[in-house]
């Protein structure tokens, strides 16, 4: 059972919000870094081949360094880690203000991709232990939403810059991440300790080693569930605007349009797929259910066949289908956590989203170069399905003793 079983649901609402302004704190960061790299460009005398390198290098550091993140929090504990990170993308943002140079950018650049690989081991560790296990899909889907709109408040650095110049937009781009931190250190006694179980578990079972943890088959499988995942979002979001402008001979302001609700969608979907998680025990069931139903939504897309006019409404209920499974996906990956692993789990699985988001570029950008960009809906609808039947088998996978574990 959950260390938070018997708490109030105030407690759980402080801990869930705060968690989740958290991971929107992240997104907004891992945006707002790019956005004041494009702003201060000029000034500082950068290429946008060199603005492309700082921010692949942000990613890359974030997603090397999730599984060691996971490692920290098992070890030192999820909340200083999580303030850790926070502070690091605050001061990631304000060092902006003063650097000029590419070398003194890219170590800034490190200096975030370190803060932000922390997020997903520490707060799931967090939420895990802190919250009532029958309020956790709802968790989940907060987590999930806060991310969404971290991104969305990315772009108000171009506002901040306008207000205050660029070195006044990174300064206080910077104070989110400060205050979050201070805020996350006081809350000592909601932000519960996930490795006070561990230590029992561990004293009556022993302790799993960490080769033969990931070696494991469920977890495996929700690493490449993850890495085909953020490939299909990363290549959407980047590239089906041009993509549905030359497919359905759409204006690009029409193309971003249908973008936004799809991502919009996505985002109710994940508010509807929490009470989903909390209320549906069998959430392989719920996930296979979304993604086949998020495919059947993206095949006319695929296709062509479906109008301009009614394109926003297809692409709605796609993206809402696939956010439903949000929830589900994480309560998956929950109980094939063994206890006491929550950091190392979620960091290692969760470094499969660093790993599609490096990869789709790749992949897409060629597709739209050979001027294929039908293949990219091809695409999504195949992964769509293929992570369908891997949801289904990771819950089988799963040893008993397993499958009940983090509870």
């Amino acid at each position: 059972m959950s260390a938070a079983v018997a708490v109030p649901a105030s407690r759980d609402v402080r801990v869930i919000s705060l968690i989740g302004v958290a991971h929107g704190t992240s997104h907004y960061y891992q945006l707002a870094f790019v956005t004041m790299l494009l702003i201060v460009r000029d000034a500082a005398g950068l290429t946008f081949t060199e603005v492309g390198l700082l921010g692949s290098l942000f990613y890359g550091v974030s997603g090397l360094g999730q599984t060691a993140a996971g490692f920290a929090v098992d070890r030192f504990g999820a909340r200083p880690i999580l303030a850790g990170g926070l502070a690091a993308l605050g001061l990631t943002l304000g060092l902006l203000s003063v650097a000029h140079s590419f070398p003194v950018f890219a170590a800034i650049a490190v200096l975030g991709g370190l803060g932000n690989c922390v997020f997903h081991p520490a707060d799931f560790a967090l939420l895990n232990a802190s919250v009532n296990q029958k309020r956790l899909g709802r968790a989940f889907s907060i987590h999930g939403l806060g991310g969404s709109l971290g991104w969305a408040a990315g772009p108000a650095m171009y506002f901040l810059d306008h207000l205050f110049g660029w070195v006044g937009a990174a300064l206080i781009g910077a104070v989110p991440g400060l205050v979050l931190s201070v805020l996350v250190l006081v809350h000592r006694t909601d932000l519960v300790d996930h490795r006070i179980k561990a230590r029992a578990v561990a004293a009556r079972d022993g302790a799993i080693a960490a080769k033969t943890l990931f070696l494991q088959a469920p977890i495996l499988l929700c690493l490449v569930y993850f890495a085909l995942l953020s490939t299909n979002t990363v290549g959407i979001q980047q590239f089906a605007v041009p993509a549905w402008k030359s497919m359905f001979d759409v204006s690009e302001n029409y193309a971003a349009l249908c973008l936004m609700v799809f991502v919009i969608g996505s985002a109710a979907g994940t508010l509807v797929g929490g009470y989903f998680a909390d209320r549906v025990h069998q959430h392989e069931r719920v996930a296979a259910i979304g993604l086949l139903v998020a495919a059947a939504f993206t095949l006319p897309v695929a296709t062509e066949s479906v109008s301009a006019g009614l394109l926003p409404l297809v692409l709605a209920l796609a993206g809402f289908a696939g956010g439903t499974t949000g929830p589900s996906r994480d309560m998956i990956v929950r109980h094939a956590t063994p206890p006491g692993a929550s950091g190392k789990v979620f960091g290692f699985v969760y470094s499969g989203l660093d790993l599609g988001s490096f990869l789709a570029p790749l992949v897409f950008s060629q597709l739209m170069s050979l001027g294929e960009p039908a293949m990219m809906f091809w695409i999504a609808t195949a992964l769509y399905v293929v992570n369908a039947g891997i949801v289904m088998v990771i819950r089988q996978a799963a040893a008993p003793p397993v499958a009940a574990a983090a509870e």
